[in-house]
């Protein structure tokens, strides 16, 4: 099996190699066989551009580190942790991202570094080398593309996006409003080209060998491609006035639920190892061989107020409490000088073998939830939809249901007591209970869809994180410890990461004119994004 620390230039040698070989395939579309089956020249065609997919797809979540150190530096330490559902327990000192130190010793050039070295440039070579030759391998192209940089312009804002490659020594930065406007229109393109290939050659999987995701399955493919729209869609919802093409938010989500999404667990988009490839979570990395990172105080306070027989999957027994009692978290910011205690705590229940999860079909349903609630034409009742939501986690994680979709008053979040040798006492963040009710307001109903899509997402925390910032929802606790970054950022947390200071070395003309143009000035972390309205 590859190591991942090596597979990136394995990938360019393969890639590079096959440039030269040639392949009759101007006629493929023209097949005169089983069309279930793939053409042998279109297979050897196909090679030129193949292995840049898994490149691609490790990083969309950056998973290609053999260390661990780019996943740690660009999701544990940054989606996962502002989430609220893990806390580093590293000892960092009080100035470090913990405490809201954004730019401590480059932790935030992480995401943007992976993005633009390793993610952009296979996507080029694939549509310098593939785009007209093999339409359909594009499509999934541009969509791993959205399902990438959608996080990164999440984290950001602004990027160098639009105009990538393009051979200038400095490379402008775009606004994220038309960023999200591409990520439409490549995704309809996408989603067009991927019906008009399953329509005439049903069955047929010629990426079966590179893809890590779906097996080469493009129904599959066309499912997560329309499901990454309802998400994007979703999070335009509070900008006033937001089109693309004429189409608004809600004529987007409708869109993306009438042409099919992903409804079932079987469909969940998930990087795992095959072909030859070892997918490693590096999660496990973190909380074991670096022992870094443990159960968020947010986590503790929620599952546990709601008994939610999830967390046992989510995580690990801590060594405090008694028979019943075992699962224990950190609050974020606590100046730890001593991992002593802190290690005892809850570890995330993610081993090496784990999936990377990309999306889930509960998120889906939430989403459809959240839409329904709106107004919009979801395939179903908002009810409906939510406890649909909260099903399929269940059944996604392997629990008994029970009586948990009629559970109320007696169930909410509740305080948050530090295990002895740790600190951070609180009461709880939110009242928001399980059970539907259909006479709540519109507000409180809101809470509770989150809230619940909140918990189905784990461990992805960097949609997590962008959906609080969107919605304000779940409630979580604030900063503990002291803000490193007092002015810059809230005691409630980041509403966008700085700019890498490599940007500031090497693009610094545009990455100057962006902040002057798209953040008012000012690159810090209280600088809400332009999706941000609410």
């Amino acid at each position: 099996m590859k190591k991942l620390g090596k597979i990136r230039y394995i990938m360019c040698v393969l890639g590079a190699a096959m440039l030269i070989a040639s392949s009759c395939t101007d006629n493929y579309k023209e097949w005169n066989t089983d069309p279930t089956e793939v053409p042998e020249y279109m297979l050897v065609g196909l090679m030129k551009i193949g292995n840049f997919f898994p490149a691609m797809q490790i990083d969309v979540i950056p998973t290609s580190d053999v260390d661990a150190n780019q996943f740690q530096r660009a999701q544990n330490l940054c989606g996962d942790m502002h989430s609220g559902y893990m806390t580093p327990i590293g000892t960092w000192g009080s100035n470090s991202a913990c405490h809201y130190n954004l730019r401590y010793d480059k932790w935030n050039d992480v995401a943007f570094k992976v993005a633009f070295t390793n993610v952009m440039p296979a996507w080029k070579q694939i549509h310098d080398n593939g785009k007209d030759e093999f339409p359909e391998a594009y499509a999934v192209a541009q969509i791993l593309k959205v399902a990438a940089m959608h996080r990164i312009t999440d984290i950001y804002g602004p990027l160098p996006y639009l105009q990538f490659g393009h051979g200038g020594l400095e490379t402008p930065y775009d606004s994220q409003e038309n960023i999200y406007k591409s990520f439409f229109e490549d995704l309809d393109e996408a989603i067009t080209e991927l019906q008009n290939y399953i329509t005439v050659h049903p069955g047929s999987k010629p990426l079966s060998k590179y893809d890590l995701v779906y097996g080469g399955d493009f129904t599959k493919w066309l499912k997560f491609a329309n499901s990454l729209k309802l998400r994007l869609a979703m999070r335009t919802c509070y900008v006033e006035g937001f089109e693309v093409n004429g189409k608004t938010s809600r004529k987007l989500a409708e869109e993306a639920v009438k042409n099919g999404v992903i409804t079932e667990n079987g469909e969940n988009a998930l990087l795992q190892s095959g072909n030859g490839i070892s997918v490693f979570h590096p999660l496990k990395i973190c909380w074991d061989n670096y022992e870094d990172v443990r159960m968020g105080a947010d986590m503790e306070s929620i599952m546990k107020g709601y008994s939610d027989p999830r967390l046992s999957k989510f995580f690990q027994e801590s060594e405090y409490g008694e028979v019943g009692d075992k699962y224990h978290g950190a609050r974020l910011g606590v100046d730890i000088t001593n991992k002593t205690n802190y290690i005892k705590l809850s570890a995330p229940n993610i081993f090496a073998e784990t999936p990377v999860l990309w999306m889930c079909a509960a998120e889906i349903y939430f989403l459809r939830a959240e839409g329904r609630l709106r107004g919009w034409s979801m395939g179903g009742e908002t009810e409906d939809l939510y406890n649909m939501g909260i099903t399929k986690s269940f059944e996604q994680w392997g629990v008994a249901l029970g009586d948990y979709l009629t559970r109320g008053d007696d169930y909410t979040p509740m305080q948050f007591t530090a295990p002895s040798g740790t600190t951070g006492n609180t009461i709880a963040a939110s009242t928001i209970t399980i059970a539907w009710n259909a006479v709540d307001r519109e507000e409180k109903k809101l809470e509770r869809i989150i809230t619940q899509k909140w918990i189905a997402m784990f461990p992805e925390g960097q949609e997590a994180w962008s959906e609080h910032r969107r919605t304000g929802y779940p409630r979580l606790f604030n900063l503990y410890g002291t803000n490193a970054s007092s002015g810059q950022v809230e005691n409630s947390g980041p509403r966008r990461i700085p700019f890498p200071s490599t940007e500031y070395d090497t693009n610094t003309t545009e990455v100057n004119k962006a902040v002057t143009d798209f953040l008012g000035g000012n690159d810090y972390g209280n600088v809400k994004l332009w999706w941000d309205k609410k």
